[in-house]
């Protein structure tokens, strides 16, 4: 009796998850960002904003350790490669 009720509950809830609109690989500060201009995007991070709005070999001089980091706080860093970040973001070379 209770395998059934459990078998029951998991294609239930296999049913709704498969009607709920999901874009893929998009987290909530991605589905919400439409600009590709760093400095109306703070809240999302540097490696989601790359991949939506830059060319991929910006990886290749980009600071990887501020891959994780909210363009807000890139804005805002003080040391030299804060700021070199920062130009790449804003670099229309990388442009996609």
């Amino acid at each position: 009796m209770m395998r059934t009720i459990f078998v029951i509950g998991v294609m239930i809830s296999i049913m709704l998850g498969a009607f709920t609109p999901v874009l893929p690989f998009a987290g909530p500060s991605l589905a919400m960002a439409q600009s590709c201009k760093a400095r109306e995007n703070p809240q999302e991070t540097a490696d989601s904003f790359i991949a939506r709005c830059r060319k991929a070999s910006i990886g290749r001089v980009f600071p990887t350790h501020l891959l994780h980091t909210k363009l807000g706080d890139i804005r805002k860093g003080k040391l030299w490669d804060y700021k070199t970040a920062w130009k790449l973001l804003n670099d229309r070379r990388f442009e996609k």
